[in-house]
């Protein structure tokens, strides 16, 4: 019977998230190219999550409600702002009335902005703070006591490799370098709450976000990773599912690169690898 458990920690393996509930800020949808927020929502409540799609867009978080609903999942809006601590305890509180539980947190919601240190507006500068980390850390001071009530769960940050190697996106990379930090942090707080907190560092997929230079662009951001091939926001949505469920119940405090080993190999390697595979 154990190693049968330890097979099918679901009782359906198809759906892997059944009877959790989850949370995932950023969700909004908008046009047909998905961001990573609404692709991750869309996956959890297709699992058997009921999902929370946190945005600060009612239009945005209604149509991604339609989509998890078409992937025969469920899921409810909840419009709101990460910086606004109010906001953060309000999206909490609702779920836990409305499903009696809470089981999984993803800090997906980021904004991009300024330059290096020396061309950032100090204001950008702020928000972009403002919105990916400490955001992050008002989401999470409130989602801990629910899931600590709920027998412990899973959060997932979402990081960048800006914040791991040089981009000239000061802010940004800051922020994206910060949850690391946070990451480990949350991870050795409430790891004997039975809550699990890992995080995924994202390389170049393409999504709304990362849709920016034009078509030149896109591909070489395609051929800047070792499998030369392309990343769409469903590949960190799976990622972030398998963190958020029960496989994954002794993994915590882990940074994960799903980037198709961009960060795998030096400049120069690249340069080489390019060499002997053209284009």
């Amino acid at each position: 019977m154990a190693a049968q458990f330890e097979l099918n920690r679901s009782t359906d393996p198809a759906r892997r998230l059944a009877g959790k509930v989850a949370l995932v800020t950023g969700a909004g949808s908008e046009g047909d190219l998905l961001g990573i927020g609404v692709a991750t929502a869309v996956l959890f409540a297709a699992h058997g999550a009921r999902v929370g799609v946190f945005d600060v867009s009612a239009e945005r978080a209604a149509r991604t409600v339609a989509l998890a609903g078409e992937a025969g999942g469920e899921a409810v809006a909840l419009v709101g702002d990460v910086t606004s601590s109010d906001d953060c305890a309000r999206a909490v509180q609702d779920l836990v009335e409305r499903w009696g539980r809470f089981d999984a947190l993803v800090n997906n919601a980021a904004i991009v902005g300024g330059g290096d240190v020396e061309s950032v507006p100090e204001d950008v500068w702020a928000r972009v703070l403002d919105v990916n980390l400490t955001g992050v850390m008002l989401m999470s001071k409130h989602a801990a006591p629910a899931l600590r009530a709920s027998g412990g769960g899973a959060v997932v940050n979402v990081s960048s490799i800006a914040g791991i190697r040089g981009f000239g996106s000061a802010s940004y990379a800051a922020t994206k370098a910060g949850l690391l930090g946070l990451t480990y942090d949350m991870a050795y707080t409430h790891g004997r709450d039975g809550i699990r907190v890992n995080c995924l560092v994202l390389g170049h997929l393409f999504t709304p976000m990362g849709n920016q230079g034009g078509e030149d662009l896109r591909e070489r951001r395609r051929r800047a990773g070792l499998l030369g091939t392309e990343g769409n926001a469903w590949d960190a949505a799976w990622a972030a599912l398998f963190l958020a469920s029960e496989e994954a119940r002794w993994i915590t405090g882990v940074v994960l690169p799903v980037d198709a080993g961009t960060t795998s190999a030096t400049a120069l390697g690249l340069q080489n690898l390019e060499a002997r595979h053209p284009a």
